[in-house]
């Protein structure tokens, strides 16, 4: 697993829930900088902190790791190019 994609799901996700940065620090009982941090990158996660990560999302470890944006974007994007 790539280690930088783990943390851009987390964000990919969260942005999709529409859920602010400052909603899920919150829940994290974590400061913005702290979160931001996390969503960066910048910081090495436990699995313990994936848990709560994923509590707050509303997903599963599982599913922060093998989530992929382009699913939701790719086949509409495929269709209207076939078009043109």
């Amino acid at each position: 697993m790539n280690k930088s994609r783990t943390y851009l799901n987390i964000r990919k996700i969260r942005e999709l829930k529409n859920l602010t940065r400052e909603y899920v620090a919150e829940e994290l009982n974590m400061s913005m900088s702290g979160y931001g941090k996390i969503e960066r990158g910048e910081v090495d996660l436990t699995v313990t902190k994936l848990i709560e990560i994923g509590k707050v999302l509303d997903v599963s470890i599982e599913f922060i790791f093998k989530f992929d944006v382009s699913l939701f974007f790719n086949d509409s994007s495929q269709s209207s190019q076939k078009a043109s």
